[in-house]
């Protein structure tokens, strides 16, 4: 995800400990651990809310949209070859009909 060597990790370092001071950067990384997991907890439960107030299928039909998305020219391929399974279709796919008399 993020691309930081040890150089750059240990520059960091040193800015933190310039800017905060080797007294307070202990407690700042004790208050930025527990906001981290806060917002795993938070995380973990709203999702478990959605899973049980909607099912498991929301999830996945989520999970689903979100790798069409990601993937889009296989989401066109996908409803090019499989018309009937796209959840808009209600009706059997039919070609539409020619008349060369109508304008």
């Amino acid at each position: 995800m993020f691309d930081i060597g040890g150089g750059e990790l240990f520059g960091l370092g040193v800015v933190a400990v310039l800017l905060f001071g080797p007294d307070r950067l202990p407690h700042m990384a004790r208050e930025a651990a527990s906001f981290l997991r806060k917002v795993r907890e938070f995380t973990s439960q709203t999702t478990a809310q959605i899973k049980d107030e909607t099912g498991s299928d929301l999830i996945r039909d989520i999970g689903e949209v979100t790798r069409q998305i990601r993937s889009p020219r296989r989401a066109i391929v996908d409803s090019l070859l499989n018309p009937g399974d796209s959840p808009n279709s209600t009706a059997p796919v039919s070609k539409p009909h020619f008349d060369p008399e109508t304008p």
